[in-house]
């Protein structure tokens, strides 16, 4: 083989090795940039958990300030995002997509609050029937035992057996049944003007008025910063 030859090869295998290290480096470089995006990633969901969190707690802590005792949700297109019709038939895994993220990290932050079975307490008011449904959705949401300790309230045939409306008057036997059992059974009063009841229904907020409680109604737009105005500027002083 001549000396020319030998050369050529000799290049070719140094330009063949040159490109191997070439695409390795681009290849760990690319892998890098994955894992700082990945990284950063992970840091922009830390951040805004954290973020949600801190208006969640400004917002539990502004409702204390101002008396609220007792935060009544309701459940279809409130808690949920959709309405179940009272009738759901789905598993409760797949229900758990629909909470709204506002009342995911609101109710996680009055449960981790000290004033929670003590000074402020939370229920569910519903007209759907479906007590146990909205039970195991809250215990799979939360991961806590403290679930045990928020009221559910619906149209149960024991609940409407108990009642003696004369028309229609909202949320307020639900909500007056939820104060008698926080008073008989818990040995806490709640006054009309410290209940807050957060509902989608306009009817249900305007009877809720009627009777001396505060009141938000809740549209698909609902967030923290929303949520954190009503509070701070809306809700009066008790």
């Amino acid at each position: 083989m001549s000396q020319i030859a030998k050369e050529s090869i000799s290049t070719k295998l140094i330009r063949s090795q040159s490109a191997i290290q070439f695409v390795k480096r681009k290849k760990v470089k690319q892998q890098q940039q994955r894992m700082e995006i990945t990284a950063g990633k992970r840091v922009s969901i830390a951040k805004y958990i954290a973020e949600q969190r801190s208006k969640a707690r400004d917002i539990v802590l502004c409702i204390q300030r101002k008396n609220i005792k007792l935060v009544a949700i309701d459940f279809d297109n409130t808690l949920l995002s959709i309405h179940t019709s009272g009738y759901y038939q789905g598993t409760v895994d797949n229900l758990i997509e629909y909470i709204r993220s506002t009342f995911y990290y609101f109710i996680q932050e009055i449960l981790n609050s000290s004033a929670f079975g003590q000074t402020l307490h939370i229920c569910i008011v519903t007209f759907s029937s479906q007590e146990q449904l909205i039970r195991q959705l809250l215990e799979l949401a939360f991961k806590t035992p403290k679930t045990d300790r928020i009221i559910i309230r619906g149209n149960t045939p024991k609940f409407l057996s108990s009642t003696n409306d004369e028309g229609f008057l909202g949320k307020q036997s639900h909500l007056s049944s939820v104060v008698t059992e926080l008073a008989t059974q818990r040995k806490k009063t709640i006054k009309p003007h410290e209940i807050l009841l957060l509902d989608d229904d306009v009817q249900n907020i305007l009877i809720a008025e009627k009777f001396g409680h505060k009141v938000l109604e809740i549209r698909d737009g609902i967030n923290l910063d929303i949520l954190k105005e009503f509070a701070f500027n809306v809700l009066p002083e008790c």
